[in-house]
């Protein structure tokens, strides 16, 4: 009867170990799982020419995820706030014909004339020294003050700038304004916001 026992005692402690080593192994993939589910979950990813992923969004409704922050949005009858951690970080103004990125303290960032063939980007209300963004039937061209800086092509998922492989986007894409990925002088979070919304309006 005391073997019997004993036997009982040794079984159940080696079931609850393999039950321990199990959901021990398990948790590196559930891990994983659910750091890839937010950029995984987005309409378009962007990854630089090494594979590093810069950013995305959501067109409808806008979701922004950029240096590893999400940032997401409250609609106003004229604007878009977005916020990181319960602060707000950018705002999005709209007018007739033009929107402006602006930050937390409402100073802006850079002004978007829109176009029937065209964007206007730049860092000034009067909208001096802008980038020209405008698709061409074969390429995309962005300039400023008459000089062509840029040369883009959209293959598939595939953006080249000057003919080279520059970004590459999760999935086919055809709208001219990621041009705007081409323009270093814009920072690659304000890229994301500025493509975003005119993907929206355009």
């Amino acid at each position: 009867m005391r073997k019997l026992h004993l036997l009982f005692v040794l079984s159940l402690l080696l079931l609850g170990s393999c039950k321990t080593e199990n959901k021990n192994s398990s948790s590196p993939a559930e891990t994983t799982t659910t750091a890839s589910a937010t950029t995984n979950s987005l309409d378009v990813t962007i990854a630089n020419a090494d594979g590093a992923l810069i950013g995305g969004f959501d067109v409808s409704p806008i979701k922004i995820v950029a240096n590893n922050t999400t940032y997401t949005f409250k609609s106003k009858p004229d604007k878009h706030k977005f916020y990181a951690n319960g602060k707000m970080k950018y705002e999005v103004k709209f007018k007739e014909g033009s929107l402006k990125l602006r930050d937390e303290d409402s100073d802006l960032l850079w002004k978007v004339k829109i176009y029937p063939d065209k964007v206007k980007i730049s860092d000034n209300e009067e909208n001096e020294n802008a980038f020209e963004v405008r698709p061409y039937d074969d390429k995309i061209k962005v300039k400023r003050d008459g000089e062509e800086l840029y040369r883009v092509n959209l293959e598939g998922n595939i953006v080249k700038v000057n003919d080279k492989e520059a970004f590459t986007l999760s999935s086919n894409q055809e709208s001219y304004v990621y041009a705007i990925l081409a323009i270093d002088e814009i920072p690659n979070e304000h890229k994301m916001f500025i493509i975003a919304e005119l993907l929206n309006k355009i």
